[in-house]
C-alpha cells in the first residue's frame, strides 16, 4: 500500500514539472519576460546535460558546439529579461538571486566540461564559461546594488 502511494506520489511531481523548451526560438517567443527568464534558464541547464552527454558519447563536434553556443545564447536572454521588466534588480530579488546561483553552476560545470573534453574544443569551452562568468557578475552585482 505505501508502495502504491510513492509511486503515485512521484507521478504527480514529474507530472507537475513543465517540460524544457524546445529551442531558443520558443523561448524568445514567450511574451512574459519572467516566464522567459525561467525558460532560458532551464533550456540553458537542458543544453549542458546535451553537452554532457555528446562528450560521453563521443557525439559530433558541430553538436557540441550548437549546445555549448546555446547554453550561453540562453543565461544572455535569462539576463536580457529581467532587464527587459523595467523594474529595479531590488524588486526581483529573488529572480535575481535565482539567475546567479544558476550561472555559477554553469560556468562551474563548464570548467569540468573544458577538463573532459579534448585540447581542440577546450577554447571554446572556456570562451563560453568567461563569458557566463561575466553575466553571473553581473546578476551578482545587480543584487548587491539593487539598480
Amino acid at each position: 500500500m505505501k508502495l502504491a502511494a510513492l509511486i503515485t506520489f512521484g507521478c504527480c511531481l514529474l507530472a507537475a514539472a513543465p517540460p524544457p523548451p524546445r529551442t531558443l526560438d520558443d523561448v524568445r517567443r514567450e511574451g512574459d519576460p519572467l516566464r522567459r527568464f525561467d525558460q532560458s534558464l532551464r533550456l540553458a541547464e537542458t543544453r549542458l546535460k546535451d553537452a554532457w552527454k555528446l562528450v560521453r558519447e563521443q557525439g559530433g563536434r558541430p553538436q557540441f558546439e550548437t549546445a555549448i553556443g546555446e547554453i550561453v545564447a540562453c543565461t544572455e536572454l535569462a539576463l536580457d529579461s529581467l532587464r527587459s521588466t523595467g523594474r529595479r534588480p531590488g524588486k526581483l530579488t529573488r529572480q535575481y538571486k535565482r539567475g546567479e546561483i544558476r550561472t555559477r553552476t554553469f560556468e562551474k560545470e563548464l570548467k569540468e566540461l573544458a577538463l573532459a573534453v579534448g585540447f581542440d574544443e577546450r577554447e571554446r569551452v572556456e570562451s563560453a564559461r568567461r563569458r557566463i562568468a561575466e553575466i553571473h557578475e553581473q546578476f551578482l552585482n545587480a543584487i548587491m546594488t539593487g539598480r
